[in-house]
């Protein structure tokens, strides 16, 4: 056992990163630390009893993550003598606010929550941490989605898809071949959630544009370093090569780091993440299990670039003058779509009703500009290539969606959060509908 207390190295050095910014604002200096080696469980609990000796320490993973790796992790930290409680959840668990509930119970008193996994049970451990005020590790388990860096968790709150701020972990710790043999799946999952970002910097800057002026070029500048790394790549992450799945996870903890220095998932989940916590969202309405995450945002960031795909189309004179009817009438079909959860919607929906309603005039007024940002977007079918070439299939029949639900998503899911995408110009512009039936030919 050693006493010694190792530094490891951060994820981005901070005054490299932030050479990027644009924005003259000051950015929080990006803190978190990777340890990557095939002894990395060791290390973990090494480092463990180095820093927190006999405090408390609660270890979190479910039966699948704990099968590849958790089980070894509490080996070793059993081995240093850590003074530690087990927590596995059911398989498959879902980040609702009564499960968050249940690890704060656990972690009352606890020094420090450890996740093995990756999206769920790295945002229940994250989440209940920060509210706390505990230190926070992780040891991810696939190359799936970018929270593992990122300053936010995504917790369902009365039925509601939220992104709630939350502490990223002060260290992780990566195993290189239980990355590399993730489940084609999650591997696939990840690459669509990293890609996400060439959509939603572009959502972020038209909302920047037409109103707070909040953009900050530092996410694109640092994720376009290393874009090539798995954007070239996709046959070789579906064949799970090693230098590119090691790539795409890189990316993703890059793009989790970009979300924490601009202080909002901005950079990294605009329109195309809603549709994806639409169908999280219509669970319990609906019955159908969700697809991963990441794969239902690859859908969404076929919609969102066919929007942009139909705006290029348009000049200023195309646009209509029609933003209170508008928000008027998908208010009204809140209550039929959501049920239980209808007032927890309207509520999120309302909160941008102010700027929904300027889109008659600023639209017009920023029309040349935007259109400047729509034609940097890529096209669907291009996107649509990308992911096929992972090997994924996508299509509906894959993501056990029928064309009703697609539609229902296409045409609703700006409702469920307050922030400007794409899906509130394509909708107010007139085509949102148009782009959907775009989408799904890409999508059969």
């Amino acid at each position: 056992m050693s006493a010694a207390i190792r530094n490891h190295p951060r994820i981005v050095d901070p005054e490299t990163c932030l050479a990027g910014c644009t924005c003259n604002s000051e950015h929080p200096a990006p803190q978190v630390t990777l340890y990557s080696g095939k002894d990395a469980g060791q290390i973990l609990a090494e480092d463990c009893r180095a820093i927190y000796g006999d405090r408390p320490v609660l270890l979190l993973f479910d039966p699948e993550t704990g099968a590849v790796a958790g089980a070894d992790l509490q080996r070793h930290l059993q081995a240093e003598k850590v003074n530690l409680t087990v927590y596995q959840f059911d398989s498959h668990p879902v980040a609702t606010a009564a499960l968050i509930e249940t690890v704060r119970a656990l972690s009352k008193d606890v020094a420090l929550v450890i996740s093995v996994g990756s999206g769920t049970i790295n945002d229940l451990g994250k989440y209940s941490a920060s509210e706390d005020h505990i230190d926070f590790w992780c040891l991810p388990t696939a190359p799936s989605m970018n929270g593992y860096t990122s300053g936010i968790a995504a917790i369902k709150v009365k039925g509601v898809k939220r992104t709630l701020p939350a502490a990223p972990p002060k260290r992780i710790y990566s195993l290189p071949e239980v990355i590399q043999q993730a489940p084609l799946k999650l591997r696939q999952a990840g690459f669509c959630d990293v890609l996400a970002k060439v959509v939603s910097d572009i959502d972020w800057q038209c909302e920047s544009l037409l109103f707070n002026g909040g953009y900050c070029g530092l996410p694109a500048a640092m994720m376009t370093e290393v874009e090539h790394s798995y954007s070239e790549h996709p046959e070789e992450i579906g064949k799970g090569d090693e230098s590119a799945v090691i790539g795409l996870f890189h990316g993703l903890l890059l793009s989790g780091v970009a979300m924490s220095l601009a202080g909002s998932s901005a950079p990294a989940s605009g329109g195309e993440h809603l549709v994806s916590h639409f169908w999280d969202m219509r669970e319990p309405i609906t019955g159908r299990e969700p697809e991963l995450h990441g794969l239902q945002v690859g859908v969404g960031i076929i919609l969102s670039t066919a929007c942009y795909q139909r705006l290029r189309q348009l000049t200023r004179d195309d646009l209509p003058r029609q933003a209170e009817p508008l928000f008027t009438e998908t208010a009204a079909r809140i209550p039929a779509i959501w049920g239980p959860y209808a007032d927890e919607v309207a509520k999120q929906f309302d909160n941008k009703r102010e700027a929904l309603l300027q889109f008659d005039t600023l639209l017009p007024q920023k029309w040349d500009e935007l259109q400047t940002l729509f034609q940097q977007v890529q096209s669907p079918e291009y996107f649509a290539d990308l992911f096929a070439r992972t090997g994924a299939p996508f299509n509906l029949e894959a993501f056990r969606l029928s064309k009703d639900e697609f539609m229902l998503a296409a045409l609703n899911s700006r409702a469920i959060r307050e922030r400007i995408t794409v899906l509130d110009l394509a909708a107010h512009a007139g085509v949102l509908e148009a782009a959907a039936a775009d989408a799904l030919q890409l999508l059969r």
